[in-house]
């Protein structure tokens, strides 16, 4: 994946992309790319983090960007539990990709066991349709290219398949810095450990050893998503 200038990654919640694809968007960071967040589901309050304000919510989000590297990062604060696919919610996604034109997105892959997750699976793939189509003209810009690659991550739901495993052991320390920026959402479980955990298991089965993130090919350029059996970008 050389030569990549612009990459969108899609979250539903905060936290997600760093979880799914943080060692990978720590990567395209790396090699001069930028990148582009859009977190579309708004925080959860738990009983945990009650006294967390949302301003310190929102400086964690915003401290884990940076320790990834995120050139921008945007947030939808769609409301969570009573999050619904509509026309506005597209236009907003749509609006998005028109201006950043992605090489590459990530979204959540299809089969995740969080409603929310798949919902936004749903959402982001229908909006590269209408991003890519000369309609939808309200939101701007002209239609956009087709992205070259289209990968669906995992969370806390791992893919039975993936067609594709990043390498990523030399930013796995990188991830976790930018989980540990969730510093209210430690109080409920070591997330921070998990993601080690998940990476290392991973690399263990995609590679022997080290850490990596795996992904679902749901686009490839012009050619079916099949063709790409495996790989890493270095």
């Amino acid at each position: 994946m050389t030569g990549i200038t612009d990459v969108l990654v899609v979250a539903p919640h905060p936290d997600d992309d760093v979880i799914g694809c943080g060692g990978s968007i720590a990567k395209h960071v790396r090699d001069g790319a930028r990148v582009t967040v859009v977190i579309v589901i708004g925080r959860e309050r738990s009983a945990l983090d009650d006294a967390v304000s949302d301003a310190e919510f929102a400086a964690e989000t915003e401290n884990a960007a940076k320790a990834l590297g995120v050139h921008r990062c945007v947030r939808f604060e769609e409301p969570s539990r009573d999050f619904a696919l509509s026309r506005r919610v597209h236009l907003d996604l749509v609006r998005v990709m028109r201006e950043v034109c992605p090489q590459v997105v990530y979204l959540p892959h299809d089969n995740d066991d969080d409603v929310e997750h798949r919902m936004v699976h749903q959402l982001t793939t229908e909006a590269l349709w209408m991003a890519q189509s000369e309609f939808f003209q309200e939101t701007g810009g002209q239609a956009m290219p087709a992205p070259r690659l289209v990968l669906g991550y995992e969370v806390w739901a791992p893919m039975a398949r993936f067609q594709y495993a990043e390498d990523i052991d030399g930013q796995i320390e990188t991830k976790v810095e930018a989980m540990r920026a969730y510093v209210s959402q430690l109080r409920h479980a070591a997330w921070d450990e998990g993601i080690r955990g998940l990476a290392r298991y991973r690399g263990a089965v995609s590679a022997g050893s080290g850490h990596a993130e795996v992904f679902q090919v749901l686009s490839l350029g012009a050619r079916p998503a099949g063709l790409l059996a495996g790989g890493g970008h270095d």
